[in-house]
C-alpha cells in the first residue's frame, strides 16, 4: 500500500492579530517561528489580500515587498510555494525587487520568479525574460519564452 504524506494548514486570531499589527510583526514572525506556523500566517494573509475579503491594509504594498525579500530567505520549499502562490495572486503590476535580485534566486524557483514577474505583465521585465529565453533549462526558458509572447498581446 503506498501511503501518502497529508498535510493541510489553517490560521487562528492569533495568525489575525500579527497581520493586523503591520508589516514588521509579519516579518517578525516569518524570520522566527517553524514552518507549520509560518506556512498559517500566509494561508491567513491570503484572505487579507484577496480583494474579495475587503480589507483595505494601508501597508498592502509592504507586505508584497516583504514577501518579496523572504523569496530569498532560507525558507523551506513549502514556504516559498506559499509566498510565490501570494504574489501571483495579488501582486498587482510590480514585483521590482525580485526582478532587481532575480539572480541571486535559487536555481530551483527561477521558473516560478519569471512566472511571478510574467503575471505582472509589466513590460519593464522585458529584459529579464529575453535574458532566460535560453537558458538551458527547459522550464526555466519555456517561461520565459510563454511570458514574452503574452506580454507580446498586451502590448
Amino acid at each position: 500500500m503506498d501511503e501518502r504524506e497529508v498535510s493541510y494548514v489553517t490560521y487562528t486570531q492569533k495568525h489575525r492579530d500579527i497581520i493586523i499589527t503591520g508589516v514588521t510583526a509579519i516579518n517578525d514572525f516569518l524570520n522566527s517561528k517553524d514552518v507549520s506556523e509560518k506556512r498559517s500566517l500566509l494561508f491567513c494573509l491570503d484572505r487579507y489580500l484577496d480583494p474579495y475579503f475587503g480589507y483595505d491594509l494601508p501597508y498592502f504594498d509592504d507586505i508584497i515587498l516583504l514577501l518579496e525579500k523572504h523569496l530569498l530567505f532560507d525558507h523551506s520549499k513549502e514556504i516559498k510555494q506559499d509566498i510565490f502562490q501570494l504574489l501571483n495572486d495579488y501582486s498587482k503590476s510590480k514585483l521590482d525587487y525580485l526582478a532587481d535580485h532575480i539572480e541571486e534566486m535559487d536555481f530551483e524557483f527561477l521558473a516560478d520568479a519569471i512566472y511571478a514577474l510574467s503575471n505582472t505583465y509589466n513590460k519593464q521585465y522585458i529584459p529579464i525574460f529575453i535574458m532566460y529565453e535560453n537558458h538551458h533549462d527547459k522550464n526555466v526558458s519555456d517561461t520565459a519564452k510563454n511570458a514574452l509572447i503574452e506580454l507580446s498581446k498586451k502590448l
